[in-house]
């Protein structure tokens, strides 16, 4: 299916006048989400498809045809996932985006992003594990965008998570002490809110932690993913005046954080 979004594009870039192609940037990243839009109409209609003959056949398939049908939805929630980071990247190569903030229940946006994923998680037989107060103050954000981070973060952790190991997210209010809110970026004399999300993956070199969240960059080139995920993630939680960093140790899987100011803030 990647090759089938590299052949369209590249078809599509072949069959443009030659002047087009050497437009401004902006017009560039026009064109890249018109693209985009175009991949989102038949992978839908294969979704809609696909479920359709799922709840219709679902007494005459045998396990390993059910199987195939999970991998196919999964499969195709992961493309809806890359377009969709290829549509935020070019949204801010352009300049165009913009915030819509609101009151932010992290915990809940946590549970729609699990659910979200929950056809990997299962396919990989992994354990989610939540550390989350009971009593958490909501953060102010763009409820869309963060929702993004999340899943991004996730399906990282979930992509270089062992099958049946075990990935867990900590939610919890920044110590007002803490050095982290004399940063660069982060708003003076506000309250925080920091998760992290750890797995026990393969872990990532001491020299690749900088620069894993710039775009198209992969500490793996035969792994998964196009690079853009963790690049929109830091694109989005430092438009939203917060901060995102990871910790790892080779062999000892990875912990990314990242703190939002909380809502009420000045």
């Amino acid at each position: 299916m990647r090759r089938l979004i590299l052949a369209y594009t590249v078809t599509q870039l072949q069959d443009a006048p030659a002047e087009s192609i050497r437009r401004p940037d902006s017009a560039r990243t026009d064109y890249m989400a018109m693209v985009c839009h175009d991949l989102r109409t038949p992978l839908a209609a294969i979704k809609e498809a696909l479920a359709l003959l799922t709840e219709t056949a679902s007494g005459q398939l045998d396990e390993r045809q059910r199987r195939y049908l999970t991998v196919a939805r999964e499969e195709i929630d992961r493309l809806n996932r890359m377009i969709n980071n290829l549509v935020e990247v070019s949204r801010m190569d352009s300049g165009k985006v913009v915030l819509y903030s609101d009151a932010v229940d992290l915990p809940d946006l946590l549970s729609t992003a699990i659910e979200s994923l929950s056809l990997l998680i299962s396919r990989r037989n992994l354990v989610v594990e939540r550390n989350i107060p009971s009593a958490l103050p909501r953060v102010m954000g763009d409820r869309d965008r963060l929702l993004r981070v999340f899943n991004n973060i996730l399906d990282n952790a979930i992509k270089y998570s062992p099958p049946g190991g075990t990935v867990r997210v900590a939610i919890g209010s920044v110590d007002p002490g803490s050095s982290e809110l004399t940063e660069r970026g982060i708003l003076a004399g506000s309250g925080y809110v920091r998760v992290t999300v750890s797995d026990d993956g393969p872990g990532i070199p001491a020299e690749a932690l900088e620069r894993i969240f710039d775009k198209y960059e992969c500490v793996d080139p035969h792994g998964p993913g196009t690079g853009l995920g963790l690049a929109i993630v830091r694109s989005i939680v430092e438009m939203h005046h917060g901060k995102v960093w990871v910790e790892s140790t080779l062999g000892q899987g990875a912990r990314f954080h990242f703190m939002l100011p909380i809502k009420g803030n000045s």
